[in-house]
């Protein structure tokens, strides 16, 4: 066999397995029938990659379109397509990229949707501008885009020395761990002369047991080039090594640091909202409901970690609407040897809701549809809740906006349905800081 042979046999082989990769994840994203009741059982220990996976695919779709194109042609180029197999994925593969434009458009089909929110939410609004137009197609071409005029503030310890010592002695000296305890500021370069600024605070996801701060979302990078918001996006501890509630306790000792230095960064202290993906949002929805708790401020048990709202992606909302959830919190994030289910309630967001209206702030909710890991009737049951609890008065909202073709993961990287809630994002609070500033 020659080498030209020997080439493109290797272009071939790889061109089937990277179609078949791509098939069975795209089929994952449209979650139809068929993943329901095949797929899922099979490999539900394995979901959560799935998910993400499925999560990249569909907000990425036209971006790998693109990829499929050239690589089709590369694909030519060597003699990948000299055999039958590869000659038979090709048709795989066309099917695929209509898939994935599909899923595109659904993406754009859901800008009627966050109009609709935009309106309720500020009824003087117009349209969101597509994400086609001049401004955000800059962005779909390029979807890790930032500001250029920002500056980031990054890895500034917001724990004690004492907490930094208990955190390396519970750990049995884990120097990794005090670098859970930092946060990173963002602020504008070009911050108005109106005095301090609201200040966006966001605490990310990754199932209490991953993550990390060092991601710069779309909303945030929003809010700090057109807005001029503060955004402080906070590292926690994780389990196993730190059970369930160290997180819970490590966001409220980063608002203590934040409520005592972000003046000097142009934040204003008493204006904070939290955003939170996932786990972050649960660790978000909770810090907002068990304000001032002693029992989750240990030490600084009479310092105000209040804030002024709250912004949940694909959370983690309602952790008793499923039996796998229990299991899962208990056992994985709490280090309980058994399920809990008093333990649960307390640490459930929609199960402390009736018992702390008067702490109740205003709530922007992002649900997807085929979410299988927080499924949306988290966020429905959370906001059926809250609307419960509030009855007829108008002091705080909760305003739930649902994508039908989400997944678990629409809020990283620009996307059209990134770009669309980014916008609602953004209006929501801008009227809630004219509103009570």
């Amino acid at each position: 066999m020659t080498m030209l042979s020997l080439v493109s046999a290797l272009v071939a082989t790889t061109y089937i397995f990277t179609v078949t990769f791509f098939c069975f994840f795209t089929v994952c994203a449209f979650d139809g029938p068929f993943v329901t009741n095949q797929l899922i059982p099979k490999l539900k220990k394995h979901w959560h990659l799935v998910e993400i996976l499925s999560s990249g695919i569909t907000e990425s779709s036209i971006h790998l379109v693109a990829l499929k194109l050239v690589f089709i042609q590369l694909v030519k180029l060597f003699g990948g397509f000299n055999y039958r197999l590869s000659c038979l994925f090709y048709y795989f593969d066309i099917i695929n990229i209509l898939a994935l434009f599909y899923l595109f458009n659904e993406m754009l089909n859901e800008k009627a949707i966050t109009d609709v929110a935009l309106k309720s939410i500020d009824p003087k609004s117009q349209p969101i501008k597509s994400i086609l137009g001049a401004e955000g197609f800059k962005k779909l071409l390029h979807p890790i885009w930032r500001p250029k005029d920002i500056k980031i503030h990054p890895n500034i310890t917001y724990a004690t020395n004492e907490e930094i010592r208990d955190a390396l002695e519970s750990t049995n000296n884990d120097f990794d761990q005090p670098r859970k305890l930092m946060l990173d500021v963002i602020t504008s370069d070009h911050m108005p002369d109106t005095g301090l600024q609201p200040v966006l605070v966001h605490i990310h996801g990754g199932a209490w047991r991953f993550g990390s701060k060092d991601i710069f979302y779309p909303h945030e990078k929003l809010l700090v080039d057109e807005n001029h918001w503060v955004i402080v996006n906070i590292g926690y501890r994780l389990a196993p090594k730190n059970p369930y509630p160290t997180h819970l306790i490590d966001v409220k000792r980063s608002l203590r640091w934040i409520k005592e230095n972000i003046a000097s960064f142009g934040g204003d202290p008493n204006f904070i909202v939290l955003s939170g993906d996932s786990a972050g949002a649960h660790l978000a929805a909770m810090t907002s409901l068990t304000t001032n708790d002693p029992k989750y401020q240990p030490g600084f048990e009479d310092m105000d970690t209040s804030v002024r709202g709250v912004i949940s992606f694909s959370g983690a909302l309602d952790m008793v609407c499923s039996p796998s959830h229990p299991v899962y919190f208990c056992k994985q994030v709490a280090n309980l040897d058994k399920v809990d289910m008093e333990f649960m309630y307390q640490h459930s967001p929609t199960s402390l809701i009736p018992n702390a209206k008067d702490k109740l702030v205003p709530f922007l909710i992002f649900s997807g549809g085929r979410d299988r890991l927080t499924e949306s009737i988290m966020s429905t049951n959370f906001k059926a809740a809250y609307d419960l609890a509030m009855g007829d008065s108008t002091t705080s909202s909760c305003e739930l906006v649902m994508l039908p073709g989400g997944h678990h993961v629409s809020y990283i990287a620009w996307s059209p349905r990134s770009l669309y809630t980014a916008y609602v994002i953004q209006a929501w609070c801008t009227q809630l800081y004219l509103k009570n500033k």
